[in-house]
């Protein structure tokens, strides 16, 4: 007997591609009509809400798939189930990460685990949006929201940069002091240097850190430095800088005949 040839599909072809997605359509818009029976019947069952968010999502229906993952997360705050509300959040993320408010979310969940680098990630990742859309109260308040769950010395850092540029001199200072504390018991003498000297200008009556800037700037062998923080705050005739006074001056001349 005679084989008889059949043709060959070309299975690439736009039309045979164009007839499976209305088939995989019909089929899902079918299955989501269902679920959606069912979910009337169950309202408070969240793998139904979970399969319909799905399915709206594999028709790129995205408005209703980000509402139904919204009413996921709510169910489960509800029912403080937080790794399934978190497991929503990250849903809505990845669909819209735009939708920072759900970065913040996360966070606070994150927090209820005790996860808190995870949390930290969050929240830099809002401070960034809201600081970048010049939204100078919410990057505030986030920051500090932050640096209660994370207070790293970057962090502060940060922290304090955000004060100064929003006009807080005075919460700005207050950062500044905690890190040249820190970094004054550790030892780490330059950046002790860095904070002492965005301190100064806003406390220039403070003569321990006047007097401690001059000893550094000796130490890193900077007379000239030393003398010019003398005279700049008018301290020359003061007692207690009448030895670093000598040292800079022998130090200058001794750098002087090196050279």
């Amino acid at each position: 007997m005679k084989k008889i040839k059949l043709p060959k599909i070309n299975f690439s072809s736009p039309r045979l591609k164009s007839l499976s997605n209305k088939i995989f359509q019909n089929k899902a818009e079918k299955i989501l009509l269902e679920l959606l029976d069912l979910e009337k019947e169950n309202p408070d069952d969240a793998r139904i809400k979970q399969k319909v968010a799905e399915i709206y999502y594999q028709k790129n229906q995205i408005d209703n798939a980000i509402q139904k993952y919204r009413e996921i997360v709510e169910y489960n705050e509800q029912k403080d189930f937080v790794l399934k509300a978190i497991k929503a959040c990250k849903s809505i993320l990845k669909i819209k990460p735009a939708l920072i408010p759900y970065n913040i979310k996360l966070a606070a969940l994150y927090i209820k685990q005790g996860m808190t680098n995870e949390a930290a990630n969050q929240y830099r990742i809002a401070i960034n949006h809201y600081a970048n859309a010049g939204d100078l109260e919410k990057t505030v308040s986030l920051s500090q929201d932050l640096v209660k769950i994370d207070p790293s010395n970057d962090n502060r850092a940060k922290l304090a940069e955000i004060y100064q540029n929003a006009g807080m001199t005075q919460e700005a200072v207050s950062q500044y002091e905690i890190l040249a504390k820190y970094y004054r018991a550790n030892k780490d003498y330059e950046k002790l240097l860095f904070y002492y000297e965005l301190i100064l200008p806003h406390k220039p009556d403070n003569k321990a850190i006047l007097k401690d800037i001059c000893i550094l700037h000796l130490r890193n062998q900077k007379p000239d430095r030393a003398l010019k923080i003398i005279n700049h705050y008018k301290v020359s005739e003061d007692p207690l800088f009448a030895d670093l006074q000598t040292k800079a001056a022998l130090m200058t001349e001794a750098l002087r005949k090196h050279k």
